[in-house]
């Protein structure tokens, strides 16, 4: 059977993305604003507060309008790829949570504070990766597995 629709568990999965992602934001706001860093494992991972005024990596610094047009491009072609998308199975509704989720978080921060908190610094020695948070993680694995499930392709139909 196709579902047009997403099922209920794609928006259980967005509100606990959300809920998730500004949990945590909040904590890392309260507990490492004042701190700045906490190392967990010497070169190689650390709780950093950052304000991120850019987008994915830290790209565009402060080029509103510029992210604007990005995110809505970005949306356009969500609703393109999505118009005759299977929703029956539990994959595109975890996937598409996931997604909606993370990208729901971050713009819910941009819009309220101007920037995302990001805190998640992974590096090796002084090779640093872009910060991240929760959001920036789910999206990455969504995206991650849309493009794995791209790869691979749709398994034959039987019967």
């Amino acid at each position: 059977m196709h579902a047009r629709w997403p099922r209920p568990s794609f928006y259980v999965v967005i509100v606990l993305v959300i809920a998730l992602d500004q949990l945590t934001k909040t904590w890392a706001t309260m507990s490492l604003q004042p701190l700045r860093t906490v190392t967990l494992a010497p070169g190689l991972f650390n709780l950093t507060y950052l304000r991120n005024t850019g987008i994915a990596f830290g790209m565009f610094q402060g080029e509103g309008l510029l992210i604007g047009l990005f995110v809505a491009a970005l949306a356009l072609m969500a609703l393109y790829y999505t118009r005759d998308l299977d929703w029956a199975g539990w994959e595109p509704n975890l996937v598409g949570g996931c997604l909606c989720g993370g990208a729901l978080g971050n713009l819910l921060d941009r819009a309220r504070l101007g920037y995302v908190v990001d805190f998640f610094d992974v590096h090796i020695g002084p090779h640093h990766w872009p910060f991240f948070n929760v959001a920036d993680s789910l999206i990455c694995l969504a995206v991650g597995w849309i493009v794995l499930r791209q790869l691979m392709g749709t398994p034959p139909k039987k019967g």
